[in-house]
């Protein structure tokens, strides 16, 4: 197998891991409830916390993360995630479980986007649509696969399992990418000359679509 397939089958698993954890504590309510003892608008909130703070450091990190090497940077944000969901697999508490799916949103909103920039940047362009296709699959995977082997592991003993079982896979994924995953610093030294993102944000906004 070759460093390019290796690459990208490490970037789906990590993919695969980041959506599957997402979507997993859904189909965990009635256990989550039960355990917590939680009304239905709770859970709600631990359900949206996630979304609310991968979205938020998404925005924010688009102000400053192409000034990092790609390689740091993703896998700083992969051992955060990864770090975050064993912290939920431990969690005791509603509260504590609250503050651990923020955690691991923080770092899956920028992980997301890293992984794409990293094809982007690592695969030439009559590969790259394959490529993107290739990692991108892990979303159907995650939903064929991930969510009721998640469920699988839940019956098995508890919520917490799979919370522990996805962030052990993404804590062993931080090996291959380390090994295999190019530094990519290209993107630094064109940083300066690209309008910033709040010029970005600005003409995005300010462009009127005509009819």
């Amino acid at each position: 197998m070759t460093k390019e397939k290796i690459l990208l089958l490490t970037l789906a698993v990590i993919q695969f891991s980041h959506i599957t954890d997402f979507m997993i504590l859904m189909p965990l309510g009635p256990q989550l409830m039960d355990s917590f003892n939680i009304l239905p608008s709770q859970f709600a909130l631990l359900v949206s916390t996630y979304t609310f703070s991968a979205g938020t450091s998404g925005f924010v990190g688009a102000f400053f993360i192409d000034r990092f090497d790609r390689k740091k940077a993703i896998l700083t944000m992969a051992a955060g995630f990864a770090l975050g969901t064993l912290a939920c697999g431990f969690a005791q508490t509603y509260y504590s479980l609250l503050i651990t799916r923020s955690i691991t949103g923080l770092f899956g909103g920028v992980m997301g986007a890293l992984i794409l920039s990293i094809i982007g940047d690592a695969i030439p362009n009559e590969r790259r649509a394959s490529a993107m296709g290739m990692v991108m699959a892990a979303f159907s995977v995650a939903s064929v696969i991930g969510v009721p082997a998640g469920l699988f592991l839940a019956d098995l003993s508890d919520w917490h399992m799979p919370f522990i079982v996805l962030g052990g896979l993404a804590l062993l994924t931080l090996i291959p990418m380390a090994i295999y995953i190019p530094s990519m610093t290209d993107h630094i030294s064109s940083y300066e000359q690209k309008p910033s993102p709040i010029q970005i944000v600005r003409n995005v906004t300010s462009n009127k679509i005509k009819c």
